[in-house]
């Protein structure tokens, strides 16, 4: 037997036993307040539904479907002449949303639409002109970038690779050129985690670290110790991950390969440290990168090509031996 079946039935069934009810009460054989109990409504409900069914017979106890029906349009619909002209709006205006087209129809026309009338008659329900899976929305497409020195920014953030149920967070910071990575385990994500990991990154990165991009989430104190250092920090707009999406990519391979390759839920945080400065020291030595401006190279390689290229473009005086000279491309 079929679901619509059942549903039918027990529909039928629950219509009968509505029937036997009021009958009862309209005979007086029950109390009306035990007729609403039965049935789980106010009593103040039941006494209206037995004017009505006294009134018009058992066709009120038939299941009605809200809203208009479909051989009775809606009064208040909006004439076809008027939907018409913000179709010819619309298309003419490409650029303009609901809001605009409103306030362009009462301009050039006269008419005065809601913005919410002109969404609906644009959209898949009406017209459908727009906000459809065929109506392709223009979206603003990625800027690609890389910067042209291994020095110039890094991209700071952290993660948690077990979840959050596990305290454990990993600070890592990313070279915007070169994509060399460093990385440490911390058990508290707050700014004196973030303070320390970037006095160990000034301590170990390979270049001398000039600026970093973070989010607002670490505070002043944060960014007055980077001061001390040296270091100039930018803060991405809030609800803006795409400006720091080296990072962000980042993220996603280190759980992958790293993470949830060789690592344990419940192991410890010694074990999983020494891990990830393994996997670390591959993926800056020996792996390679097809990013945008990376050429598939490693980000040892990139540093390296990038150092000697700097190295081919200084500007020597003219007088030089010809050891130097054979040398110099």
């Amino acid at each position: 037997m079929s679901k619509q079946t059942v549903r039918r039935n027990t529909q039928r069934e629950l219509i009968a036993m509505k029937k036997e009810i009021l009958n009862s009460c309209i005979a007086k054989t029950m109390r009306c307040g035990a007729g609403a109990k039965l049935l789980q409504m106010h009593p103040k409900a039941f006494s209206r539904l037995k004017r009505r069914y006294a009134e018009h017979g058992a066709a009120v106890l038939e299941p009605a479907k809200p809203g208009p029906k479909a051989n009775c349009p809606p009064v208040n619909k909006t004439p076809d002449w008027i939907e018409d002209l913000v179709v010819q709006l619309a298309e003419y205006n490409r650029s303009l949303g609901p809001v605009p087209l409103a306030e362009k129809l009462w301009d050039e026309h006269g008419v005065t639409v809601d913005p919410t009338t002109v969404w609906r008659i644009l959209g898949p329900k009406r017209r459908k002109v727009r906000y459809t899976a065929e109506y392709k929305r223009w979206v603003k497409e990625p800027r690609f970038y890389c910067l042209d020195s291994p020095w110039l920014e890094l991209q700071l953030d952290g993660c948690h690779p077990f979840g959050r149920d596990r305290k454990l967070v990993c600070f890592d910071a990313i070279d915007d050129c070169s994509r060399w990575v460093d990385g440490r385990l911390y058990r508290r994500d707050d700014a004196a985690s973030a303070i320390d990991f970037v006095t160990h990154l000034v301590r170990t990165a390979p270049f001398r670290v000039q600026r970093i991009r973070v989010d607002n989430r670490y505070g002043k104190k944060f960014r007055e110790s980077c001061k001390s250092l040296g270091i100039e920090v930018i803060v991405n707009d809030p609800y803006a991950p795409q400006q720091n999406g080296k990072i962000e990519r980042f993220h996603r391979t280190v759980k992958n390969e790293c993470f949830w390759r060789y690592c344990g839920y419940y192991d410890s945080d010694e074990l999983i440290q020494m891990k990830l400065t393994q996997w670390l020291d591959y993926y800056n030595t020996r792996r390679r990168h097809g990013g945008y401006g990376m050429n598939w190279m490693t980000p040892a390689q990139k540093i390296a090509a990038t150092l000697f290229q700097q190295l081919a473009t200084i500007q020597y005086p003219e007088k030089v031996t010809l050891t130097v000279q054979q040398y110099i491309p």
